[in-house]
């Protein structure tokens, strides 16, 4: 695998990650309030109702619910932001950009907006150096203004960064790490950096962090297996090898691990 399809390959955790957080913004009750009788209180209602059925994954209901609380109030910046989750995952990137985008239009304060967008402008658009220009406004919100996960916005500017700029990325991942310290995404991302950028050592110490901090995956291990055999560790890559075809024979990091000892040198 290249080093720009592991980068690709790497940020699915990230994205991940800022899909379920848009998806949990409003409402931590399984069940709404009664439905009100106001337009304004209606909206708020259709909007909770329609990230309910999104974090159920019932698209077709949440898109239907948001779009209507949108017709009650255009102005609900979080329920743009939600249908941008809807429209992504639904594979209609234009209607996920324009929802993204009316979400910051509307709600440039909030980080978990800007985040969005960034996480979209990086994945989808494959423009990291925009994208980094959004995650940087989102970081400068102070706390005071509103709270975000800072954590995640620092790891998934670092995803962002390996694209274009490896140093930049590790600085942003460290700032992740200066957030929580066992934060796995972001251990595992300066794992992958430190090996691209010739830092073995660093690497390792990162990937056992990783790996001591809960189960394994398929990626860390082929990822301790590379970075194993950068240090021209046999019996260690080896072990990580061997994790990796025992526990997950059908994954691909194991069809690549297979791949490499059939080919020739």
């Amino acid at each position: 695998m290249s080093n720009l399809a592991r980068r690709l390959a790497a940020w699915a955790p990230a994205l991940a990650v800022v899909l379920l957080s848009v998806a949990g913004c409003v409402t931590t009750s399984s069940r709404p309030e009664p439905a009100p009788k106001s337009s304004s209180d209606a909206a708020q209602y259709n909007m909770q109702l329609g990230i309910g059925y999104l974090r159920q994954g019932n698209l077709p209901a949440a898109r239907d619910k948001l779009e209507k609380a949108l017709e009650q109030d255009p102005g609900l910046a979080t329920a743009h932001a939600a249908l941008g989750v809807v429209f992504e995952r639904l594979e209609d990137p234009d209607g996920a950009e324009r929802h993204y985008r009316r979400a910051v239009d509307l709600g440039g304060s909030d980080p978990d907006n800007l985040n969005a967008l960034a996480v979209f402008t990086c994945s989808r658009k494959d423009k990291p150096r925009d994208a980094l220009k959004l995650f940087d406004r989102a970081i400068a919100i102070p706390l005071s203004v509103k709270n975000a996960n800072r954590t995640m916005l620092y790891t998934n500017a670092g995803t962002c960064a390996k694209k274009v700029d490896l140093e930049r990325s590790e600085a942003y991942l460290r700032g992740a790490l200066a957030q929580d310290p066992n934060f796995p995404d972001a251990l595992y991302q300066l794992a992958d950096v430190s090996l691209e950028r010739g830092n073995g050592l660093q690497a390792r110490g990162f990937i056992e962090r990783y790996l001591a901090a809960g189960k394994p995956t398929p990626a860390a291990l082929w990822l301790g297996v590379r970075i194993e055999q950068s240090l021209n560790d046999v019996a260690a890559a080896n072990r990580y090898g061997q994790q990796l075809r025992e526990n997950f024979p059908d994954s691909n990091e194991t069809r690549l691990l297979l791949n490499q000892s059939r080919s020739p040198g």
